[in-house]
């Protein structure tokens, strides 16, 4: 009753000055939403962008910066979706239309899976997965700052003997790096040196899906590369498809080959993401999961990681970029579902207290 009598005592005495107090109201409703945006999204540009785009180090030239995907797939349905939308297709949601989110790397890298077979050409024999990538659509990716491709998985030699030595002519005519020989095979083919300011980069490839690969060989390539280079890296396709925790193949593998001389090992081929781990102080990344690929059958295939890593003399620093993938599009993740992955992520790992806390962050750092 006081309620009533007072609102209607209100409405009828002062009108004007009602409504002059639901204006300023209003306005000062609508500037505080206008604050909370733009924190939000001054906060989304600073891990869309920033972290994807790290300046070069003017100070010390032997910093190399590195970005690295897994399984890039251009054919089937995500060449439907290449020919209905464009050849950038892919990278709609990452770049923000300014390509920022591979700029400042030395070495942008993923792994190919498939050929670069002339005019995406498929060759007999025919196979229920059977993979191959024109010319024209793998020389866009120069438009992202890629620069080098794993070779070394079960679909190199999708399209046969032919295939395999088109693509490494057809990679040599657009100016590619790579290296990797076709699963289980170890050969000259499996590794490559790049040099960058004053220091040389050993980068290794291989695969072991269909058999076991021979570990004292590969050791062997590894040695070699640590003995002619300043900082090796591994690419391994290996795994059980579609498992998050990596086993003890994988695990033996990859700690035999850092007592070679690798420095980082980066691996795919499960189609998810697996964890990682720190041995002697070097990162394993088991699978970083797909990039992009059309698996579109479950949210754990469309989950994926790319990983940034920057290498100093005293030090080595990983930043993980937690993505999600919806049609062949990925995007980084944010907010809750950023912080629900990295907490899988570490679920999934090996690693001592004082890493999980700081993968909780996005970042860690790794002494040399």
């Amino acid at each position: 009753m006081r309620y009533n009598y007072c609102m209607s005592f209100i409405f009828k005495n002062s009108p004007k000055k009602l409504i002059k107090i639901l204006s300023l109201l209003a306005v000062l409703l609508t500037c505080i939403f206008l604050v909370l945006a733009f924190y939000s999204l001054s906060r989304n540009g600073k891990n869309s962008s920033t972290l994807f785009q790290p300046q070069k180090n003017q100070e010390n030239s032997k910093t190399v910066k590195m970005l690295f995907f897994g399984d890039l797939m251009l054919d089937r349905h995500v060449g439907e979706k290449i020919k209905q939308n464009g050849v950038d297709w892919p990278f709609a949601k990452l770049t923000g239309g300014e390509n920022r989110f591979s700029q400042g790397f030395d070495i942008v890298s993923a792994n190919l899976e498939g050929a670069v077979a002339d005019n995406g050409a498929h060759y007999s024999p025919a196979m229920a997965y059977d993979f191959s990538f024109s010319p024209e659509i793998v020389s866009n990716l120069k438009k992202y700052n890629f620069n080098f491709f794993n070779l070394a998985n079960n679909h190199f030699s999708d399209q046969g003997e032919r295939g395999i030595i088109e693509t490494r002519k057809n990679l040599d005519d657009l100016d590619f790096n790579y290296a990797g020989c076709k699963d289980s095979q170890i050969d000259d083919c499996s590794e490559k040196i790049i040099e960058i300011s004053d220091k040389k980069i050993g980068l290794a490839g291989f695969s072991s899906v269909y058999s076991l690969i021979d570990s004292e060989k590969a050791g062997e390539v590894v040695k070699k590369l640590a003995d002619e280079t300043d900082l090796v890296i591994v690419n391994f396709h290996w795994g059980v498809e579609y498992d998050h925790q990596f086993n003890q193949i994988q695990k033996k593998l990859a700690h035999a080959l850092i007592d070679a001389g690798a420095d980082i090992i980066i691996g795919h081929h499960p189609h998810v993401v697996q964890g990682l781990e720190i041995y002697k102080n070097k990162p394993i990344f088991y699978s970083l999961g797909n990039f992009i690929f059309d698996q579109y059958f479950s949210a754990d295939t469309q989950e994926e990681l790319a990983v940034a890593i920057s290498v100093a003399d005293k030090n080595t620093e990983i930043y993980l970029f937690p993505m999600k993938s919806k049609l062949s599009q990925p995007e980084l993740m944010t907010g809750q579902t950023k912080e629900k992955f990295l907490n899988n992520l570490i679920n999934w790992s090996d690693l001592e207290e004082n890493f999980k806390e700081q993968i909780k962050q996005g970042k860690f750092t790794v002494n040399n």
